[in-house]
């Protein structure tokens, strides 16, 4: 459970090309910290995508897949003989795989940008959902889109927001300019205020730990 609020800054985490040159990725978090693409119980990342190919495959992990910018792409799925395809745009929910599964992606148009969240089977999952914040937003509230279950009681889910538009984020009288795609951590009970004219858009990724591992 984090215990204290964490910002963690798009522009300042380090853009890793991909070995076949077809885009870039930015790891904003990994657990635990010192793992890598073997043996990572959850990791979330957000990736440019230049061209069109293979998914890479990653066995007894679970994903999800979010489009942030571009006009989208075609998902060819391992079992459709590639015959039929599944669109995926900026206005659609995530898009939900299991890491083993081959699929090709095809660009629409030019390159995009996308949102991925990959969990451990039998370890953590997760769930992404778009919400809207007028000024305040509280973890553990019922003031929230999202509220912990009474399964989810004995080990308290790890919540993140992903900003999607610049806000100013309010901490007792501290201003703190929030830029797009920055990724905030949020403690159980405490309270996030921004300052805004509208409401802001974020997305909203609650990690759960599964009851086997609590």
């Amino acid at each position: 459970m984090i215990k204290n609020m964490q910002l963690i800054r798009y522009r300042e985490c380090p853009s890793t090309p991909w070995k076949n040159g077809g885009g870039s990725t930015k790891q904003l978090l990994i657990s635990p910290t010192n793992a890598d693409l073997s043996n990572f119980d959850y990791r979330i990342s957000i990736a440019r995508v230049s061209s069109s190919g293979p998914f890479s495959q990653f066995i007894d992990i679970d994903r999800q897949l979010c489009l942030l910018e571009g006009a989208g792409l075609r998902l060819y799925i391992q079992g459709d003989n590639f015959g039929s395809a599944a669109i995926l745009t900026p206005n659609d929910a995530p898009f939900n795989f299991r890491g083993e599964t081959q699929i090709e992606s095809q660009l629409l148009d030019d390159q995009v940008l996308d949102f991925n969240v990959m969990t451990k089977r039998g370890r953590y999952s997760s769930n992404i959902e778009k919400i809207y914040i007028n000024d305040t937003f509280i973890y553990g509230s019922n003031r929230n889109t999202l509220g912990t279950t009474q399964e989810q009681t004995v080990c308290i889910p790890l919540q993140l927001l992903l900003c999607l538009e610049p806000v100013i984020w309010d901490q007792n009288g501290h201003l703190t300019q929030l830029e797009r795609y920055d990724l905030l951590l949020c403690p159980h009970g405490e309270s996030l205020n921004f300052k805004s004219d509208n409401p802001t858009q974020w997305l909203h990724i609650t990690l759960s730990r599964s009851k086997a591992t609590s």
